[in-house]
């Protein structure tokens, strides 16, 4: 049986084979229209195809919820600033306090370098956090935050307790030119304020009392010298939440209380004869 190709018979009428390959049919100014058109779809359907397959590569980078300030608040950069026991400033501070309890210089700096004698500090910094174990006799401040600080909220998450004694968490810092020492105390044990009492005023859902005090021949960031202290309490206390520094700075303003140069700015926990725990973290 013989086959039949469907470009032409490839056998003469009588019976013998041609020689050669059988003639293409002519190609007409149509076919070559219709072939055009298809090779173009098929050139655009691939690029599409290979365009979605690529499109998630392209999109912008995946982040997280960005958080939009209105435009009067500022941003606070990482925190970069540990207050820890050894801080000059605390060394002064805790020799101060052994002094008036007529302790040698002996023992005085015995004390200084291991925490031991009146009592534990157990400070750990992490980051932008620390915890903090305490029993001791004498006064002491350790914190996390800024150097130098700034108008920026700050806000701060975490567990303050205290089991005796007196203790406070707060904002502290200080500023030069002119030299004051600052508090926004959030939280507080066993603590009574004194000096006088300037005014009030409204911030971050609560109500605080500005207070200003005289420390003469105290220890300071610039040595033994006389300043200010400029001080927010909280009525009720917080643990965790979000200070807005700027609204005690404009508060204290409005009552003659003018600050410098801003130095360090931490979220702090002081203790005087106390004992208890706390962890904290800053955010910016």
């Amino acid at each position: 049986m013989r086959l039949h190709c469907s470009q032409g018979n490839p056998w003469n009428a009588n019976g013998s084979k041609r020689h050669g390959l059988p003639k293409a049919p002519k190609t007409t100014n149509i076919q070559l229209l219709i072939l055009s058109f298809i090779l173009k779809m098929v050139s655009v359907r691939s690029f599409v195809l290979a365009f979605s397959a690529i499109a998630p590569c392209l999109a912008a980078p995946a982040i997280g919820p960005v958080e939009l300030l209105p435009p009067h608040v500022e941003r606070r950069g990482p925190s970069d600033f540990f207050l820890g026991p050894d801080h000059p400033l605390m060394l002064a501070r805790r020799n101060e306090s052994l002094e008036r309890r007529g302790m040698t210089l002996e023992e005085r700096t015995n004390y200084v370098q291991n925490y031991q004698t009146g009592g534990t500090v157990n400070f750990t910094p992490s980051g932008n956090s620390f915890t903090l174990n305490f029993d001791t006799t004498d006064d002491f401040v350790v914190g996390v935050g800024w150097n130098p600080g700034s108008t920026a909220p700050i806000t701060h998450s975490g567990s303050f307790a205290v089991t005796k004694g007196l203790a406070t968490l707060s904002v502290y810092g200080w500023t030069t030119n002119p030299l004051v020492e600052y508090y926004v105390i959030e939280d507080s044990a066993g603590f009574s304020q004194t000096g006088t009492q300037k005014g009030t005023v409204s911030s971050d859902g609560g109500s605080y009392t500005i207070w200003e005090n005289v420390r003469t021949n105290a220890p300071s960031i610039q040595g033994t010298q006389t300043f200010n202290q400029y001080i927010s309490v909280r009525n009720g206390g917080l643990s965790s939440g979000t200070v807005s520094i700027a609204n005690h700075f404009n508060a204290w303003k409005s009552h003659g209380m003018n600050l410098g140069t801003l130095s360090f700015q931490v979220i702090a926990v002081e203790t005087w004869n106390g004992a208890g725990s706390a962890k904290q973290t800053v955010t910016n």
